[in-house]
């Protein structure tokens, strides 16, 4: 009785609890291992973020060095053309063309940076007109798409094309009237065949190989004598030997023009 009383449980009674802490121990030291377990793979995936948002960074940083002014899509969006009409004297290498004011060469630029959307640009409060020069070019300005003899599309608003015939640059003016001496006063006799509008509206010029500059759209033709005369379509002499300037008469199968 006193030796019952001494050890008061039994011998099969103290293996069990032993075999139950050992069990409790082994529980409690795999729950430690697996919460560093999954400690340890949050760090990684941290790890692996980190890396990744390192090597954005790394690479955002390089493509800005490497291209600094690359302009924005947009740019043409926010281009603002001031209105000053004072005017500059363009390069040497072409002394003997005209006079172009800011404004003109403002919407050039517009029209240029609108161009890199690779878009027609949109429609500007600019009537088509063309100042036919004393002895020197024709001075067009508007909403203007030019056709080459290539088939490549131009815009522009304000473009100065050879009438003597022998520009290096054609269509386009390069002074070689002056060298030249292309003397035709820029007298207009055609009549106009619509009234004149100041409304804004596209005109399409095409330069025809071996040939004359067409226009399809409402275009005033004016001189500094008063002459004027407003058509939706013709063609424009651009050999220098139609006898009835500005407008071609077909000269140049006869004597030859080539463009290229």
């Amino acid at each position: 009785m006193g030796a019952e009383k001494q050890g008061w449980l039994p011998r099969s009674s103290k293996d069990k609890n032993t075999n139950l802490i050992n069990i409790f121990t082994n529980v409690l030291a795999l729950i430690k291992n697996c919460c560093y377990s999954i400690s340890g793979k949050r760090n990684f995936l941290e790890d692996i973020a980190m890396d990744d948002i390192t090597k954005n960074a790394a690479t955002a940083a390089a493509r800005i060095d490497q291209d600094p002014e690359t302009p924005s899509q947009n740019s043409g969006e926010a281009f603002v053309a001031f209105m000053d009409d004072s005017t500059e004297q363009v390069g040497s290498q072409h002394a003997g063309q005209q006079k172009r004011s800011t404004t003109a060469k403002a919407l050039d630029r517009w029209f240029t940076e609108r161009q890199k959307n690779q878009g027609a640009p949109r429609l500007l409060e600019v009537p088509n007109e063309a100042l036919v020069t004393n002895g020197g070019p024709l001075q067009l300005t508007g909403n203007i798409t030019l056709v080459n003899e290539d088939g490549s599309v131009q815009y522009a608003n304000h473009m100065t094309l050879c009438r003597c015939g022998h520009s290096g640059s054609r269509p386009t003016c390069d002074g070689q009237h002056l060298d030249k001496e292309f003397l035709n006063p820029g007298k207009i006799s055609e009549a106009s065949e619509i009234a004149a509008s100041q409304r804004p509206s596209k005109i399409t010029v095409s330069c025809i190989k071996d040939g004359p500059i067409t226009f399809r759209g409402r275009l005033r033709l004016h001189n500094q004598f008063g002459q004027e005369c407003v058509k939706m379509r013709g063609s424009l002499c651009r050999c220098g030997q139609s006898a009835s300037k500005p407008f071609c008469d077909g000269s140049h199968s006869r004597t030859g023009f080539k463009t290229g």
